[in-house]
This record gives structure tokens, sequence and C-alpha cells, in this order.
């Protein structure tokens, strides 16, 4: 998980963290993090800031505990499309800006056209993707979640 979510943009310990929080089936602590996947405190705690603001993670409070716990957000892999597809659509805005300085007939033209038409393949179904995940996702919650 380390090594996939660094391709997402997130260090290799946010990865692991993820993945750690995928397998564990309770909340756990940031101590209990860094002791699990021997690292330090403060690069866990570093890793949650990030994780909490791509809502992969989310904070929880056992009730009489003062400590902050960890689950796995039910939005992770949402956000995990959307960080693929921000990861892509970069490719489509330089091939635009290549085609903008290519004159009609560039042997270049097609190639960079053929980019922009995978890119906007791939940016279609990431977003059918997310749509019917987020329906389903509502229809098993339940009415009233």
């Amino acid at each position: 998980m380390g090594l996939l979510y660094q391709d997402y943009g997130v260090s290799r310990i946010g990865g692991r963290i993820v993945g750690y929080l995928l397998v564990t089936p309770r909340p756990v602590s940031s101590e209990e993090m860094a002791e699990a996947l021997q690292v330090s405190r403060s690069s866990v705690s570093t890793n949650l800031r990030t994780l909490l603001m791509a809502e992969l993670v989310e904070k929880v409070s056992l009730p009489g505990d003062r400590v902050d716990y960890y689950v796995l957000s039910d939005l992770a892999w949402q956000n995990t499309l959307e960080m693929r597809l921000a990861a892509i659509l970069p490719l489509k805005e330089l091939a635009e800006e290549g085609l903008e300085g290519l004159y009609p007939d560039h042997p270049a033209r097609p190639r960079l056209q053929s980019l922009m038409d995978w890119v906007g393949m791939v940016e279609t179904i990431l977003q059918r993707t997310r749509d019917e995940w987020q329906s389903r996702s509502e229809v098993l919650a339940g009415p009233g979640s």
C-alpha cells in the first residue's frame, strides 16, 4: 500500500497507514500505529494530517477516552479514485499545449490528439465509476444515513 499510494502523491508511510487501517478491525491510536508500523510517532502524526485532509482516514473518539483514534474513511476508495483522476488530467493539459504550438500537418499532432482522447476516455470512465460507487454506497448505507 505504501508503494501504491506513492503514485497518488501520498508518502509511503501514509500508504502504509491506509493499509494498516484497512486490516485493523477497530479504531487505532497514532501511538499504536507507530509501534505496529515501526515508524516514529511524529511521522505517523504528520501523515495522519495529510490523510485526514485527503479524507482517506477519519478521527474518532471513544467514550471516556481522551486519546484520538483513527479509522479508514468511508470515502477512502472514492477519494483514491479522485487522486488517480487528478494524476492523469495534467497529461491532457500538456497535450493541449503541445497541439497549440504545432502546425496543422505536424507528424506529432495525431499522437497528441490520441493522448487527449485517451485521457478524456479515462476521465469519463473514472467519473462513471465514482458515481456508481457513490450510488452503491448510498444504497448499502440505507435510508436515514
